[in-house]
């Protein structure tokens, strides 16, 4: 969950991605006073003992497991129909794990479904059990691995080194992997994704449960409200946009936007502004430089505006990244390119990676209409529009080799639910931003939405947050929800030296 992906490709495409960042040795040692008042709570919540759960009557194979080499639940692959609409036809695996509730009888399941495309919820295990401690005390937390994810059959394009940059690369990539491919890939969608899931929770014996998703987690969340309505008992969209907005079209002027608030907060603080008086003049500069090949333990590639300015947006995606990009964006301009390097190799990359091999995740990319983005409508003003017009193009010439996938009628439009929902995001999130949740109200009459001013792509890693969701789901309603301390959420300091 902190880290759901691996995807350089796919990193500035909507997935859901918290990293922990290395601040300097001040900051470590004045977090380390504050973290030691939490940590036995800490210890308690990774190393608890499952606690009893007996699967219901007639589903076996669930054993004891322990994910993440922390968190000790249950675990089974689960049977599901292959295709939904001829159950008759055969069966796939999906790998299921159930974190039980400590109180019993339970009082019902939260699934937790994972940002990507790509992600597998299992591998979120640890993040899950501390973000959802509170909520995991009476409920039962559920994690799917998503079809065509971790241990749900899973197709993989084979490993071999393609760059992520290269359109001509990719495309023959593609167009031999998928030549390879049994048909049934193309059922590796949101909406099949959202029928796997009521599937499971059938099997598993539950009535209506609470749905957490993140970032992509949230498309499919609302995939599930359309197609399963009446299995929701609330819905929590974390860091999501709503389904009739082409989000990649968008990213160019998010990333402006998001970067513009940020810089600003720089501005209005002394010591950055002290050490750092305009951090975007010195972007445009570090933009208009010839491509410049590095070499560091992580690997040999170029720095070219594109691959800098991805890396820009990357670091924006997270209070802790966006605090370092005056600071790295000065180095680089002073001929010091070492953060901007690691920056770049850690979090963007040059090739592909798992997550952009797997098919599932081409698939959605390639066949849903909130990932639809065309050259033309990717170009606006922004320090990312070309590379985002760039990446459009290689999508588009990717996903002609690409069959599509299935794709129901309606897909791209709003889904009107009447069930609690609570809709949280990050005040400086560059990919799903509070703009793109323009018609909530309309949609979700029985909704809420929380707006975490210091928060990037995602907010549940705040203390805040997560009582705010905890309280959400005991209540089963966001009438009278008390959300005050999302006004009070801090960023870390800049780094100034």
């Amino acid at each position: 969950m902190r880290t759901p992906s691996d995807s350089s490709l796919v990193d500035q495409w909507g997935r859901h991605r918290r990293r922990r960042r290395v601040l300097p040795g001040w900051a470590l040692w004045i977090l380390g006073l504050a973290l030691l008042a939490g940590l036995a709570l800490a210890v308690w919540i990774r190393e608890r003992p499952p606690a009893p759960w007996r699967p219901p009557s007639g589903l076996a194979g669930f054993s004891k497991c322990v994910l993440g080499g922390e968190v000790s639940g249950w675990c089974a692959q689960v049977a599901v129909p292959e295709d939904p609409t001829v159950p008759a036809e055969g069966t796939i695996g999906l790998r299921v794990a159930v974190l039980p509730a400590t109180a019993k009888p339970a009082a019902g399941a939260l699934f937790y479904l994972e940002g990507g495309p790509g992600g597998a919820a299992t591998e979120s295990a640890i993040s899950v059990n501390e973000d959802f401690a509170e909520i995991g005390r009476t409920r039962d937390l559920v994690m799917v691995d998503q079809r065509g994810t971790g241990g749900s059959s899973a197709l993989a394009c084979p490993d071999r080194r393609v760059r992520a940059s290269d359109a001509a690369a990719v495309t023959a990539y593609l167009r031999s992997c998928f030549a390879r491919l049994p048909r049934g890939v193309t059922l590796s969608t949101t909406s099949v994704a959202a029928d796997d899931l009521d599937a499971v929770r059938r099997k598993l014996g539950y009535g209506r449960i609470d749905v957490y998703g993140g970032s992509y987690g949230a498309t499919l969340a609302q995939m599930y409200l359309r197609r399963h309505p009446a299995s929701v008992r609330t819905a929590i969209l974390d860091g999501g946009s709503l389904p009739d907005v082409r989000i990649y079209e968008r990213t160019a002027v998010n990333a402006e936007r998001t970067l513009d608030a940020q810089l600003a907060r720089c501005a209005a603080d002394a010591a950055c502004h002290r050490a750092f008086p305009d951090p975007r003049r010195e972007l445009d500069i570090l933009l208009a430089r010839a491509p410049r090949p590095m070499s560091i333990p992580q690997g040999s590639f170029v720095l070219g505006p594109d691959e800098i300015a991805w890396t820009i947006a990357a670091l924006s995606s997270t209070p802790q990244g966006a605090a370092l990009i005056p600071f790295t964006v000065d180095a680089a301009v002073q001929g010091n390119y070492l953060a901007l390097a690691r920056d770049f190799s850690d979090d963007v990359g040059a090739d592909l990676d798992a997550r952009a091999r797997l098919a599932m995740t081409w698939e959605i990319l390639c066949s849903e209409p909130w990932a639809a983005s065309g050259p033309a409508a990717s170009a606006r003003g922004s320090y990312l529009g070309h590379a985002a017009v760039v990446r459009a193009e290689l999508l588009r010439r990717a996903c002609a080799v690409v069959p599509k996938g299935r794709v129901p009628a309606g897909s791209g439009s709003v889904v009107a639910s009447r069930a609690p929902v609570l809709l949280l995001a990050g005040g400086e999130d560059p990919l799903d931003p509070v703009a793109n949740l323009r018609g909530w109200r309309r949609a979700f009459p029985n909704g809420r939405l929380v707006v975490v001013p210091a928060a990037g792509h995602g907010t549940i890693e705040s203390a805040c947050v997560q009582s705010v969701v905890a309280r959400f789901v005991a209540g089963g309603t966001a009438s009278g929800l008390d959300t005050a301390c999302a006004a009070h959420v801090s960023p870390p300091p800049f780094l100034t030296g």
